[in-house]
């Protein structure tokens, strides 16, 4: 299936797929845009088989961010993105880091969300999150770009499955791959935007249906985390797997199959 690029206002997307529309926000990443499609699907997967009958739109955050850039501000661009490509509320999911986005604007743009699915992602970091995302942000902004990858990447690797080596390869690697220096300050930015974030302390709460996906072995939200989401969310729901890290829950097919029976066909 091939993929359909454009903007939504200011912010790059990729789609797939013909219908009423699912609004994707990508987790943390080094680079801006959609421009890869490996990626683009990787984003959507959690979604990917909706295509048959939904527009899966998959955002990433535009370059040129400007440093010290608020939560409610990444927001607010979102929201004006939705409501010039789209003229309707649109069902998010937001994964990671993109969850918290996404909950920022349903809690201030309730018009342009549908119904919210908050993957592998919670009302506010949790300790390892914040203290792992806080560091790699300094390292960004200080030039250490190969300790930089190097954090990040042992960060999302469990020890059994070799996050030494995976240490290792982003250390050599990684500047090799990422020569996008305004990527890596623009991913600097939005994480010091998302250690502001709590959704406890926005103004209002967010009204719209939820679903709360998350996993009992994810590293970067407690599993009280998440409970305490559903509770801040009137009528929300949580879906949570025991077995899963923070990138294996939306690959699992169980929870899959609670996104795709909460979003539907249309």
């Amino acid at each position: 299936m091939d993929l359909e690029r454009g903007m939504l206002g200011s912010i790059p997307y990729a789609a797939l797929g013909a219908g009423r529309p699912v609004l994707v926000l990508a987790g943390l990443m080094p680079t801006t845009g959609v421009a890869h499609d490996g990626t683009v699907k990787g984003v959507a997967g959690p979604v990917l088989p909706l295509a048959a009958s939904r527009r899966v739109v998959v955002t990433n955050r535009r370059p040129g961010l400007p440093r010290g850039m608020t939560m409610a501000e990444l927001a607010a661009e979102h929201a004006e993105a939705v409501r010039a490509g789209f003229g309707e509320p649109v069902d998010v999911l937001g994964v990671s880091t993109g969850g918290s986005i996404a909950q920022q604007l349903a809690a201030d743009h309730p018009d342009v969300v549908r119904r919210l699915v908050v993957g592998s992602s919670a009302c506010r970091l949790g300790g390892y999150a914040r203290s792992t995302q806080a560091r790699v942000a300094a390292l960004v902004r200080a030039g250490r770009i190969r300790t930089s990858c190097a954090v990040m990447a042992a960060a999302l690797v469990p020890r059994w499955r070799g996050r030494s080596a995976a240490r290792a390869l982003a250390y050599a690697l990684g500047p090799t791959l990422l020569r996008d220096r305004q990527g890596l300050d623009d991913m600097a930015t939005t994480i010091e935007a998302e250690d502001a974030f709590d959704l406890a302390r926005c103004t209002t709460p967010i009204t719209v249906p939820t679903l709360v996906v998350g996993g009992g072995r994810d590293r970067f939200y407690e599993p009280e985390l998440f409970a305490e989401t559903v509770r801040l969310v009137p009528g929300s729901r949580l879906s949570f797997h025991p077995d899963k890290g923070h990138v294996g829950v939306l690959a699992d097919p169980r929870a899959r199959a609670a996104i795709a029976g909460f979003l539907g066909t249309a």
